[in-house]
């Protein structure tokens, strides 16, 4: 699994694992992330290829696993 961040669009972060991404599209004049088996996201991207463009070059994040 690749992880990357984003802001949606009410400028909270979000971890997006990208091989969950089901298509990216714009609703109304928002550029929304939809993935698979969940709600869409709603993003800060002013367009679609930005949006294509950050998630092929955004770094991957790490989750840190716990060990009780």
């Amino acid at each position: 699994m690749r992880f990357v961040t984003i802001k949606n669009y009410d400028n909270e972060d979000v971890a997006i694992n990208v091989s969950n991404i089901a298509s990216i599209k714009n609703i109304g004049r928002f550029v929304t992330i939809c993935m698979s088996g969940d709600i869409p996201i709603t993003t800060q991207f002013t367009d679609i290829a930005a949006a294509v463009d950050y998630v092929q070059r955004a770094p991957s994040i790490s989750l840190a696993t716990r060990t009780p």
